[in-house]
Formats: C-alpha cells, structure tokens, sequence
C-alpha cells in the first residue's frame, strides 16, 4: 500500500489551506528541499487553535469574508486528513497576508479539500507518513 506525506496543522489554519484560502504556512523552521514541490496531507490537529477573533488581523478577516465558522469548518473538522496541498516554495518574510514576518513563510498551492475526510487519525508533529 502506498504511504503519503502528511503535516498536521491546527485549526481553522488547516481549513484555510485546504479552501485555498491561506496560502502560507508559517514555522520556526525550513521546509526541508525534498517536500518543495511535493503534494502533501494536511491533517487538521484533534485540538483547535485559539478563538478566531483572538488570531486573525482585520486583513486576513476581509479575505476569508467572515465565513471561518461555516465555510471552513472551524470546530467541524479535528482529527482527520482533510486534504492536500502543494509546498512550492519557503521564504522568510514573504509578502503575504498570511505570512508572518520573522520565521519561515512556506509558500502553498493547488490545495484540494476532500469530499470525505480521513477521520480519526491521530497527529505527529513534523512530517509523517499515512498509508
């Protein structure tokens, strides 16, 4: 059986990637050289991040229109590979909205939601595989 690569990522962050929404993924390290160009897993943590009021700016609020609650999923979705996205590239302090400055920024594209997530997998921090 074949083996993925999969990051897990909390939400409402993982929804945004997967909605093509938020196109960076931001980490206190490099995205290693083997996954830039690769499709990986995104697999939304079994526990939220904060509120969305408390992590988004006003900026980031415009772009997703206010619909995190329905449209993404926040709360809906823990637990489980939602969907895939493609690593195309990583900076530091890349211009996007979604970018924060000072870390590495990893630059997505091509994100694709899942009609039926993978449910009740459990989360591994760094990349890790799912067969």
């Amino acid at each position: 059986m074949p083996t993925s690569e999969v990051i897990t990522i909390k939400q409402p962050w993982a929804s945004l990637i997967v909605h093509g929404i938020k196109d960076i993924e931001n980490r206190t390290w490099p995205c290693p050289d083997k996954y830039i160009g690769q499709r990986v897993l995104i697999h939304a943590s079994l526990k939220p991040d904060r509120e969305p009021y408390m992590i988004f700016n006003d900026v980031q609020a415009d772009a997703i229109d206010n619909c995190i609650m329905d449209v993404c999923g926040y709360y809906k979705q823990t637990g489980a590979i939602i969907g895939s996205v493609e690593i195309v590239g990583c900076s530091i302090n890349h211009p996007s909205i979604w970018a924060e400055k000072g870390c590495w920024n990893w630059v997505l594209k091509n994100a694709v939601l899942f009609d039926k997530p993978i449910e009740n997998v459990k989360g591994k921090l760094g990349f890790w595989e799912y067969e």
